[in-house]
């Protein structure tokens, strides 16, 4: 989507809503696969609820290619050379582990600030912070890449697709994982 450049929550009241202060360095995967609580989507992209990170993913007789939400892609360049940093997932992810990507890719959550939802007028428009937030949040806690050399105003749209895939690498064919 983008070219440029809990056990350990602590909740924050902002606005009168709570809040949350994400620490994934605190987290094993499965704490994440089960307490983050990522954007679950209408076919016209409303936000219409929420599941976890791992309910979402599950393929089953119910939700045979995991449940719609929104996810983003971070392809970060370098300036200087127009080179693509690309990152070789990490052997402990429950999907796709040690598979080669994007720079970072993940899931804007919910009670998150600062806030990482968007409505179907963002992503129309192009203004996405939300999903931007989100990515900021990601590419510091998978890269190390702290927010100040990752602004979001330096984030730009791309576009947004439906997809869905199945990990039969790691999970063979009948894969539980999307």
């Amino acid at each position: 989507y983008f070219s440029s450049t809990l056990t350990s929550t602590m909740a924050t009241k902002t606005n009168g809503t709570t809040a949350t202060t994400w620490d994934g360095n605190a987290m094993s995967q499965d704490d994440m696969m089960i307490k983050d609580t990522v954007l679950v989507l209408d076919d016209n992209d409303n936000v219409i609820g929420s599941e976890s990170k791992k309910g979402s993913h599950l393929f089953n007789a119910k939700t045979q290619r995991g449940v719609l939400h929104r996810a983003f892609s971070v392809f970060l360049f370098d300036e200087s050379t127009g080179d693509l940093l690309l990152q070789q997932r990490a052997s402990t992810k429950i999907t796709f582990p040690n598979v080669w990507t994007n720079t970072c890719c993940s899931h804007p959550l919910h009670g998150m600030s600062p806030p990482e939802v968007d409505t179907p007028e963002d992503v129309a428009a192009g203004t996405v912070t939300g999903a931007k937030n989100a990515a900021v949040r990601k590419l510091d806690h998978e890269l190390g890449i702290p927010a100040n050399q990752v602004p979001v105003d330096q984030f730009k749209f791309l576009t947004r697709l439906h997809y869905w895939a199945a990990d039969t690498v790691t999970h063979g064919k009948k894969s539980p994982w999307g």
